[in-house]
């Protein structure tokens, strides 16, 4: 042994440990001329005593009376001195003995008690050889450590793992073998080679064993997952077994370990990369895509252990919803649907790959379908209103979510599709046609009967104000007030139900409040119109190319808008929303100064479907715009420091998935001498005459114009013919096209600024003595406020946990998102299984729930443990 070595152990003795009196008997002598060239200078304050192995009288007085407080270190050789001839055996008992051989070394630094354990040490020297690993070890170590201990705590060091338990280790040892996103079955990983040759392995699968009942007389990493997948996969589906797979279960024990196991490898932020290889792995070997598809659609909705059970649980969740489309379970399926989101699959790390955010996404789209087929069912026969008033009111308050929602099921299939899978094929077919024969046509009959009834003539509602009074009664009287300043955002064709949602987004934001109210549009419902409209004005009126004028002046172009504005009184000015967002706080400021009214112009969903090669992305267009306005009303709000906002539109739009076919074609008879526009959606002219196939109004009427223009619009969603993009329309008096939204936005200030701050809802657990007696337990908790705009839902992760922080239990994930004002529909519960093995119902365990976003922890609780054997379950 080097004397180095011997250095630093006492070192440690008498100066880390602080030990005033170390005993060495040093049996062969082998020490004794380190011994007799004294220690280290650092030791300058210790007396070496050499003296015989049991000492005598003299030595006994030194130590305790002539010098009680001197260091010294008192070596001897030879034999041991029997207990009844030992002068100093009680000096011993108080003091600290040294061992120079290389296992006693090893005992001190790992700062282990029992001398039984040198023997067990030197069996390992290879492991300890290294003084790189004996670091590594000695972080794991705890002073009282048995032979099984120090072994799985090695086993940690060469697997990688940061916690000395055989789970950690196996999670470790998986992890280090993925290569290149690959796990390959066929080769065992490289630290059980290891294991090999420091003499490690045979207790690693005697532990395996202990653990999980698998044992094998040639085992094998690949045999262990497979009955490890497989048995939780059983423990999955309950009664459901396959019959294929019996062979690899695991005894019921090892079955609840491989529940715990597993779950909290997928949990894993850093591992989780490593569960996915190898789940594949397992799942391709085995069949397991086949296997599922045997198995009822209620026995795999709790199947989170393969990927390829996330594919059959949509796809059986679509069935049902066809199945049942007639009296739709909404909660049920909204339910199901969160449950798998929450899951490791769709939320977990990797939960950004296509193939994922298409299922996650095709979630949504059933969702949507059901909440559809709902809505359908609440209004059959119920299309039917006394007068516009009632139906343009029940509009804004619910049948909007008609279009919403049909909205959003487009625009969460479309990840489907683009995957190439028919998934959602047969559902997309059934809500087209639920949305247009549903809602669409009977909606367009009905309005029509209005409009005929003495509506279009007057085209005047109490509770409706007119868009072509919009300046006058809103921005006038704002900027007649000093100091008063108004920012209008104008989104070409941003309807009511895309407004509704940026108003529900906009209320998400901290210190914004945002209301919505509407507008009657001017009719036709087409951009030149609507836009002259929102400006300020005493006459509107059309030139002789059918343009429209704005007290005598063409205003098509956001110059002409912006001269318009600016001699008006107080003066304004007009931008277009990308020019102004890309400029920075000083720059914007300058820009917009002196004016008091800002019109700024912002043009995302009429400029793709508006246009045949891009109509069909005009869903996709309406989530990209309400992303930009939230943008650039915060840009108003922190940038110009603007104290409200309005946002609105010139008109709305129709728009359907599925291209228009000749029934919804009205094909004009003739085309009027005095037409000077003719669109898809309206003909605008002088003298046109009637139509059976058109409504006839007058612009004086319907857009507040000085001279009587002549429109025929189309009954219901028609068109007059198909030239270029059909499947986007506006210019019509359909409620989507001219029921204009006007979104209200003000900043919150002083004190109930703290009061819109957005929050997560808080979740407790219910109960106040939790005791944990059976191997699978379940836990009740509450959601103690409903989602709202300002209160957003929250996924926990919930496992127990011992007092060194390792989970025992198996970790469950849900989420809290129920906007029930009932306190009684926000309980939700999770169940974890306990791994195998004794616990002390006197150590404290803990019920910790985690922000599965932030990994913050959101409660603690108290748990015991009082589990005296483990039994089947």
């Amino acid at each position: 042994m080097r004397a180095e070595q011997v250095d630093q152990a006492l070192h440690k003795k008498f100066i880390l440990e602080d030990h005033r009196l170390v005993f060495w008997h040093d049996t062969p002598g082998e020490f004794a001329e380190y011994v007799a060239q004294g220690l280290p200078s650092e030791l300058a304050a210790v007396t070496v005593l050499a003296t015989v192995a049991g000492g005598d009288l003299s030595t006994k007085l030194l130590l305790e009376r002539e010098d009680p407080s001197g260091r010294y270190l008192l070596y001897s050789t030879g034999e041991p001195a029997p207990v009844e001839e030992d002068w100093l055996f009680d000096i011993r008992a108080y003091s600290a003995e040294f061992h120079a051989d290389m296992a006693s070394i090893w005992l001190e630094e790992l700062g282990l008690d029992g001398l039984y354990l040198r023997p067990h040490l030197q069996a390992r020297a290879v492991f300890l050889g290294s003084q790189a690993r004996r670091k590594k070890l000695v972080r794991f170590m705890d002073r009282g450590d048995d032979e099984q201990a120090i072994d799985l705590r090695m086993m940690a060091v060469l697997a990688g793992a940061q916690v000395p338990g055989l789970f950690p280790i196996l999670r470790a040892l998986c992890h280090t073998h993925l290569c290149d996103g690959r796990f390959e079955l066929g080769e065992p990983p490289k630290a059980i080679e290891l294991f090999e040759k420091m003499g490690l392995a045979e207790r690693f699968w005697a532990l395996v064993e202990r653990d999980f009942g698998y044992s094998s007389e040639n085992p094998s990493m690949a045999g262990l997952l497979r009955r490890l997948f497989v048995s939780e996969l059983f423990h999955q589906v309950g009664d459901a077994q396959i019959a294929a797979l019996a062979h690899f279960e695991l005894p019921s024990s090892g079955r609840m370990n491989a529940v715990v196991c597993l779950t909290q490898w997928r949990d894993s932020s850093t591992m989780a990369e490593s569960y996915d290889a190898a789940a594949k792995a397992i799942a391709g070997e085995l069949g397991i895509h086949e296997q599922l598809g045997a198995l009822p659609f209620e026995s795999l909705c709790q199947v989170f252990t393969f990927w390829e059970a996330e594919k059959r649980v949509v796809s059986g969740s679509k069935a049902r919803v066809l199945d049942e489309a007639l009296s739709i379970d909404v909660a049920a399926i909204e339910e199901l649907v969160t449950e798998r989101k929450a899951g490791h699959w769709l939320s977990g790390p990797g939960r950004e790959l296509p193939e994922r955010v298409a299922v996650a996404d095709a979630h949504d789209a059933i969702v949507s379908a059901a909440q559809l087929f709902d809505l359908r069912n609440a209004y059959r026969n119920r299309l039917s209103f006394e007068t516009p008033q009632a139906l343009l009111s029940a509009y804004q308050k619910d049948l909007y979510r008609f279009d919403q929602l049909y909205r959003q099921f487009c625009v969460n299939a479309e990840a489907a599709r683009g995957q190439g899978w028919d998934l959602l094929k047969t559902l997309a077919d059934k809500v087209e046609r639920v949305y247009d024969q549903g809602f669409l046509h009977p909606l367009g009959l009905e309005w029509g009967r209005l409009l005929d009834s003495g509506f279009l003539a007057s085209w005047k509602l109490r509770d409706l104000p007119a868009q072509h009074r919009f300046y006058a009664d809103k921005v006038g009287p704002r900027v007649s007030k000093p100091r008063r300043r108004a920012i209008v955002i104008i989104s070409d064709a941003l309807r009511y139900e895309a407004a509704q949602q940026l108003t529900e987004t906009l209320n998400g934001r901290y210190r914004m409040n945002a209301t919505l109210s509407a507008m009657l549009g001017v009719l036709p419902s087409y951009t030149a119109l609507g836009m002259a409209s929102l400006l300020p004005h005493e006459r509107l009126e059309f030139g002789d190319r059918g343009e429209v004028l704005v007290d005598g002046r063409a205003v098509a172009s956001t110059e002409a808008r912006s001269k318009r504005l600016a001699e008006a009184t107080p003066p304004g000015m007009a931008c277009q929303a990308n020019k102004l967002r890309a400029m920075k706080q000083d720059a914007a400021r300058a820009f917009t100064q002196g004016k008091r009214v800002v019109y700024i112009y912002h043009n995302v969903i009429d400029a793709r479907g508006d246009s045949a090669s891009t109509e069909s992305e005009t869903f996709a267009a309406v989530e990209q715009c309400i992303a930009e306005l939230v943008e650039l009303v915060q840009f108003c709000v922190n940038k110009l420091n603007a104290g409200s906002v309005w946002v609105t539109a010139d008109h709305g739009f129709l728009y359907q998935q599925r291209a228009p076919d000749i029934t919804d074609k009205s094909a004009l008879a003739y085309k009027p001498e005095h037409a000077v526009k003719v669109k898809k959606r309206y003909v605008i002219g002088r003298d046109l005459g009637t139509a059976p196939e058109a409504h006839r109004g007058s612009t004086k009427v319907t857009a507040g114009t000085e001279d009587a223009m002549e429109f025929w619009v189309p009954r219901g969603t028609n068109r007059f013919h198909f030239t270029g993009g059909a499947r986007f329309v506006h210019g019509g008096a359909m409620p989507q096209e001219v029921v204009i939204p006007l979104v209200t936005v003000t900043q919150i200030r002083g004190k109930k600024k703290a009061a819109s701050r957005i929050e997560k809802v808080s979740v407790e657990v219910l109960g106040t003595k939790h005791k944990i007696t059976t191997p699978r337990h379940r836990f009740e908790l509450i959601q103690t406020q409903a989602v709202g705009e300002r209160r957003k839902p929250i996924t926990l992760r919930a496992a127990v946990y011992d007092e060194h922080n390792e989970a025992v239990t198996s970790v469950d994930t849900a989420t809290f998102d129920s906007s029930s004002g009932s306190i009684d529909e926000r309980k939700r519960s999770i169940s974890l299984t306990l791994r195998s093995g004794q616990f002390d119902k006197s150590k404290p365990y803990r019920l910790v729930l985690r922000d599965a976003e932030t990994d913050a922890e959101v409660q603690s609780i108290d748990v015991t443990i009082d589990r005296s054997f483990d039994d089947d379950f």
